[in-house]
C-alpha cells in the first residue's frame, strides 16, 4: 500500500495540481488510516462501510478532531477510494455515504492599525533584521499566502509597476502590489542579499533567485518564517497568535474597514470563491458593533 499512496500523492501533485502543505495533510490522513488499519487487523481494500464510520467515531470520540478537520480526512478518503477503483485495486468506497459535518468557521484574529505600525517601523540593525522589516512589509502590504511569497523569485518582481507576479492555490498566477515604501525597503534590501549570499558562498540558482532567504543564505523555508514571527510577538508584546496567515487577515479587514469592495478583496487575496472572502465581512461587522455599542448614546452597554 505504501507504493498506491505514493502514486496517489504523485497524481495529486501533478494532475490536481494541489500544493505541498494540501498533500501534507494528505498523507498524514492517510498514514493515520492505514496505522488504524493495522492495529485492527483490517486490509483497506476491504474496509466496509460499517468499519469506516467506527474510524470517524475514532477520530471524533478519542482525538477530538474539529469538523473541519473530520471533512478533510473523509475528502482525503473518499478521494483515495476514487483513485483505487479508478486502477482496479478496490472495487468498493466505504466513506462515499459517510456525510460531511457542519463547518465552524473561526472568525480571524487581526492586528490593529497600531499594532502594524509597530511592526512594520522598527529600526533594524543588521541584515536579518532588514529582512525580517522587508518579510513584513510584503506580507501587509500584499495579503499574500506564505508559500506565495516564500517561493517567490527576484525575476517575478516588476518594480516600475510595482507589482509582483506570484503562483497561488492551483496553480493560478496573480500579480500582487507593491506600496511605495516596501519598494524602498526591498531595493536596499536586494543589495545586501547579494553581498550576503556571496559571503556565505551560496552558487544555487534557486536560493540566488529568491526574494527572502534564511541566516543560511538559502530560500527561506516554512519553519524558519514561522519561528521569526514567534520571535517577534515576543519581542514586540503581541498578544495573538501571530503568524504569516494573520497578517493576511489584517490586510483583508484593513482593505474593508476602509471601504474597498468584496470583489477587489477577493482577487487581491487570490480566492476562487466569494464565500471564502466573505468571512472578513463578519469581522468588519464586529467592529462596527463595537464601534456603535462604545459611541452611541443609546448604543452603550452599562458596565
Amino acid at each position: 500500500m505504501d507504493k498506491v499512496v505514493e502514486n496517489y500523492l504523485e497524481y495529486l501533485k501533478e494532475i490536481r495540481n494541489l500544493s505541498e502543505h494540501t498533500l501534507t495533510a494528505y498523507k498524514t490522513d492517510l498514514k493515520k488510516f492505514e496505522n488504524y488499519c493495522q492495529i485492527n487487523n483490517l486490509k483497506i481494500v476491504e474496509v466496509t462501510k460499517v468499519e469506516s464510520r467506527r474510524y470517524v467515531a475514532t477520530l471524533m470520540r478519542d482525538e477530538k478532531l474539529s469538523n473541519n478537520s473530520i471533512n478533510r480526512t473523509l475528502s482525503t478518503l473518499r478521494g483515495f477510494y476514487l483513485y483505487l477503483n479508478k486502477h482496479n485495486i478496490s472495487s468498493n468506497n466505504p466513506f462515499s455515504k459517510i456525510e460531511s459535518r457542519t463547518r465552524t468557521r473561526r472568525l480571524p484574529q487581526v492586528l490593529s492599525v497600531n499594532d502594524v505600525e509597530k511592526l512594520l517601523t522598527f529600526v533594524p540593525t543588521d541584515f536579518k533584521e532588514l529582512r525580517d522589516l522587508v518579510m513584513f512589509n510584503f506580507f501587509y502590504s500584499t495579503g499574500a499566502r506564505m508559500s506565495e511569497l516564500l517561493g517567490a523569485n527576484i525575476s517575478n518582481l516588476e518594480l516600475k509597476d510595482e507589482r509582483l507576479l506570484v503562483k497561488g492555490k492551483g496553480s493560478h498566477y496573480r500579480y500582487l502590489f507593491l506600496n511605495p515604501s516596501t519598494i524602498e525597503l526591498l531595493n536596499t534590501y536586494l543589495e545586501q542579499k547579494k553581498d550576503y549570499q556571496l559571503s556565505k558562498a551560496i552558487k544555487d540558482k534557486n536560493d540566488l533567485e529568491a526574494i527572502l532567504i534564511g541566516i543560511n543564505g538559502k530560500r527561506l523555508s516554512p519553519s524558519s518564517c514561522h519561528s521569526i514571527f514567534e520571535k517577534y510577538r515576543k519581542s514586540l508584546g503581541i498578544g495573538l497568535h501571530f503568524t504569516p496567515h494573520m497578517l493576511r487577515h489584517s490586510f483583508a479587514t484593513h482593505l474593508l474597514d476602509n471601504d474597498a469592495g468584496i470583489r477587489v478583496v477577493q482577487k487581491l487575496l487570490g480566492h476562487q470563491s466569494i464565500s471564502t472572502t466573505q468571512i472578513y465581512t463578519h469581522v468588519s461587522r464586529q467592529r462596527l458593533r463595537k464601534v456603535y455599542e462604545s459611541s452611541h448614546p443609546h448604543g452603550r452597554k452599562e458596565k
